[in-house]
């Protein structure tokens, strides 16, 4: 079950999700519509894809993913807000990629999928609100052979696991959580322990695309973009 802060959180997020979503990434200096570029790029999209977006919101990845293949694809976004969901359905509609993209309630530690189903599992801005390890293993059981995983999410510097950083990271966390209550318990890694986890399962890392804070990038949470591939052969 997700957490229920979280679940509140999003819940009263639904309707502003999407202006705020990039106005957050303006106040870090990233630019949004550059940071969607780099991950349609690192899918490597292909037409008659099969397609599971997960943690999907209110499905800004999965438009983007259907109008780069004009709807030439079959895409499953699972998404476990039901306010979420309503207004996925409205922006599916309202870019008229409706006929190539399902929505399902669910977690990204159960989904409600077959085992080797999807070419292609993205999940953006989700999974650091899960279980990772749980997540990542249900990532990869609903991958074909060779499927590949692309995940978008902030990280932790590696300066929040020096000791200064132990001492101001859980009081930057609990700022944060006031204004966004389910940042508490999110799971920030840092690149090296996302790294360290991912060698402990059957996947490897093909490429990372970091995009650090403009103010103080050795302090500020990045922007992450990670592409993983099923199989360490």
């Amino acid at each position: 079950m997700i957490e229920k802060k979280i679940g509140q959180q999003y819940e009263e997020w639904a309707k502003s999700y999407d202006e705020d979503k990039i106005k957050l990434f303006g106040e870090s200096g990233v630019d949004y519509n550059e940071f969607m570029k780099s991950l349609l790029s690192l899918c490597e999209l292909k037409p008659n894809m099969s397609i599971l977006d997960v943690g999907a919101g209110t499905g800004l990845t999965s438009i983007a993913i259907a109008k780069a293949l004009s709807c030439n694809c079959r895409i499953l976004a699972v998404e476990p807000i039901d306010e979420m969901i309503e207004r996925a359905r409205t922006n599916v509609q309202q870019e008229g990629v409706e006929d190539c993209i399902e929505f399902k309630n669910g977690i990204g530690e159960s989904l409600p999928c077959n085992d080797e189903e999807f070419d292609l599992v993205t999940c953006t801005f989700a999974i650091r609100h899960m279980d990772v390890e749980g997540a990542l293993l249900e990532f990869e059981r609903v991958l074909r052979p060779s499927g590949r995983i692309v995940i978008a999410d902030i990280c932790a510097p590696e300066k929040w696991r020096s000791l200064p950083g132990k001492i101001i990271t859980p009081l930057m966390q609990f700022m944060i959580s006031r204004k966004y209550k389910g940042e508490m318990k999110s799971k920030v890694l840092t690149v090296n322990e996302w790294k360290t986890l991912i060698e402990k399962l059957d996947l490897r890392i093909r490429s990372i695309v970091e995009f650090p804070g403009k103010r103080e990038p050795e302090w500020e949470i990045k922007r992450v973009i990670m592409s993983i591939q099923k199989g360490i052969q």
